[in-house]
């Protein structure tokens, strides 16, 4: 059986886009510790101290933007076997590409109805991430 994902990182610079987040999170399983920062510096100095089980990451963030991000985190030892899924509105295929390119483990296009938002991100959880 999966060890159960028990912290989370959601880099992600709209507040409001945080909330929709943690209200999802509680509703799926209210024993994951979720952190948040607002742009890619914040997301790099979490990350020399503590290393959750997943990290989304919003590409348009201040600082650093999500792409930045991830080539620094692939470049970094520790951080780069945790598990990213490219948190986004954007819908541009060379973004998603580029993501990928990068080591993105997962695109995720965040969808504009909550019950499907919702239903994505329980079934992205569902997902083996330790043997990523």
């Amino acid at each position: 059986m999966n060890k159960p994902l028990t912290e989370i990182i959601l880099a992600e610079d709209d507040i409001d886009d945080q909330n929709i987040f943690q209200i999802a999170l509680q509703e799926i399983d209210s024993s994951i510790n979720a952190q948040f920062v607002t742009n890619g510096k914040e997301l790099l100095l979490l990350l020399q101290t503590q290393k959750p089980d997943l990290l989304f990451l919003d590409l348009d963030m201040p600082y650093k933007n999500g792409l930045e991000c991830l080539i620094e985190m692939k470049l970094q030892p520790g951080l780069e076997k945790i598990p990213v899924i490219v948190f986004s509105a954007t819908t541009k295929p060379s973004n998603i590409q580029t993501a990928y390119e990068m080591a993105a483990h997962l695109f995720f296009i965040k969808p504009p109805i909550y019950s499907d938002y919702l239903s994505s991100i329980e079934a992205t959880l569902k997902l083996n991430w330790k043997d990523s």
